[in-house]
């Protein structure tokens, strides 16, 4: 797997809020609630996002979380970066430890040109374009969903 549970939680989290009124705040149960991320979980997951930019909140009654960003500026690659590191993306895929374009292991050429792939798929795919995929579809049902993004 290239990326943890808990970016796996934002990413639906994120595409849930990306789908709300521009500046509406939502609190963590109705997030819970209609994306099936526990609500512990969104709540240190949005903290976080609220960290690097990608979410504003507001406390106190009527507060809650919005983005921070139009949907169709923040890419999934910009979201896997707040939350996973991707420095394994980096290290050879064999695990040795002087595997380089000058010296690479049997799979280095493979590895690289998938991982250039892959991050540039990532950089291309917005929320915006993310939800356009998922339609009318249900946050809740989305768990592993072939979206063919």
């Amino acid at each position: 797997m290239l990326y943890s549970k808990t970016c796996e939680y934002a990413v639906r989290s994120l595409a849930y809020l990306s789908r709300q009124p521009q500046g509406k705040l939502r609190g963590v149960p109705e997030v819970s609630r209609e994306t099936g991320v526990p609500g512990p979980y969104v709540a240190k997951i949005f903290q976080h996002l609220v960290g690097a930019g990608i979410l504003r909140s507001s406390r106190g009654k009527g507060g809650g979380f919005a983005l921070d960003r139009e949907p169709a500026t923040l890419s999934l690659l910009e979201i896997i970066n707040a939350i996973d590191d991707i420095g394994p993306w980096e290290e050879c895929v064999m695990g040795l430890d002087r595997c380089n374009n000058d010296n690479g292991c049997p799979v280095h050429t493979i590895w690289k040109k998938a991982r250039e792939r892959i991050t540039a798929k990532l950089k291309r795919t917005t929320l915006a374009g993310m939800n356009k995929k998922i339609g009318k579809a249900g946050y809740r049902d989305l768990k592993r969903a072939k979206l063919n993004l």
